[in-house]
């Protein structure tokens, strides 16, 4: 199926720290540690539904610099279409990721002059509304959007991600989201009331929880309550970008295979899982490199597009 996911790509530097809090020392040597590679939500839930099947466009704000030329190959590499993206910032964005040896990271993001940055419907046309689902972030730069997708009965996606509670003024425009995806990391022992508090005001089909190695929660209109999915037990190496991949897992099984939130939540879980264990979280090389480490078959799938071509040259068809 066609997606359009919005939201951020940037260039990504990983450092390990040994543990947190980090302890101060003049030097060290890390040969072959310290790595570069793209990330951001927009580009890593593209990047894992194009590993799924899907033609992928991506559509992020760059600048015309070297972390934009990063972010061009590894589109070209995974078979994602970059003919939304806007090259209008000064400098693209980008992240340091300090991680330990317990899989724990802390992401440290310069979204440079991205958050001056507003998409507007035209600047997507006609590729937001041939899609059969939008992925957005919950960036201002997207908040246009929401309103014509509404009107136009298009299913759209939102991750709110380190949500605070139910009645944050930020998140209460995505809540207009076909299906909303979030954290627990700000609600820890709230996830219960914040869930069943959010689906009181939202017109979500199936809100989802995640809450780290613990799995995640779903919930629909149907469901009395949240129910838990567990996570498989693994040694993770690095959780960033886990959310990410699990949300876009969840959202393959959800829209393209009909399967039942708690079906959908199991395969995202059991996914992201894998993820993390794997020397692939550090930056895939190619889709099958990726699809194995999802546990998927790494037979190489056939590139249905490309980043140079508009999808106005391909069939109406999904």
């Amino acid at each position: 199926m066609r997606v359009v996911v919005v939201g951020i790509a940037n260039l990504q530097t990983s450092l390990p720290v040994g543990h947190f809090p980090v302890e101060y020392t003049a030097q060290r040597y890390l040969t072959g540690r310290i790595r570069h590679t793209v990330g951001g939500v927009g580009f890593n839930v593209a990047r894992v539904l194009s590993a799924l099947g899907h033609t992928v466009a991506v559509a992020s704000p760059l600048g015309e610099d070297y972390p934009a030329a990063m972010i061009d190959a590894d589109a070209y590499r995974f078979n994602l279409s970059t003919h939304l993206c806007r090259r209008q910032l000064r400098r693209t964005p980008r992240s340091v990721v300090l991680y330990d040896t317990l899989g724990r990271r802390q992401v440290n993001t310069d979204l440079t002059d991205s958050i001056e940055f507003v998409f507007q419907p035209e600047d997507l046309e006609p590729d937001l509304y041939r899609a059969k689902l939008v992925a957005l972030s919950n960036l201002d730069m997207v908040r246009p959007l929401i309103e014509p997708l509404r009107r136009r009965g298009r299913r759209f996606a939102v991750d709110l991600h380190d949500i605070q509670g139910p009645d944050n003024p930020y998140d209460q425009q995505f809540l207009a989201a076909t299906h909303i995806n979030m954290s627990n990391e700000m609600v820890r022992g709230y996830e219960r009331e914040v869930l069943l508090a959010l689906r009181g005001r939202s017109d979500a089909e199936v809100l989802s929880m995640t809450l780290g190695a613990d799995g995640a929660l779903v919930l629909t209109p149907s469901m009395a309550e949240p129910a838990h999915v567990p996570a498989p037990a693994v040694d993770a190496i690095n959780s960033v970008g886990a959310g990410d991949a699990y949300w876009a897992v969840f959202l393959h099984h959800l829209v393209k295979e009909k399967a039942d939130a708690v079906t959908a939540a199991r395969h995202a879980c059991a996914a992201a899982a894998r993820l993390v264990a794997s020397p692939a979280v550090y930056g895939a090389s190619s889709i099958a490199d990726l699809r194995r480490a999802l546990g998927l078959d790494p037979a190489e799938i056939p590139a249905t597009t490309s980043p140079e071509i508009g999808w106005s040259v391909y069939s109406p068809e999904w």
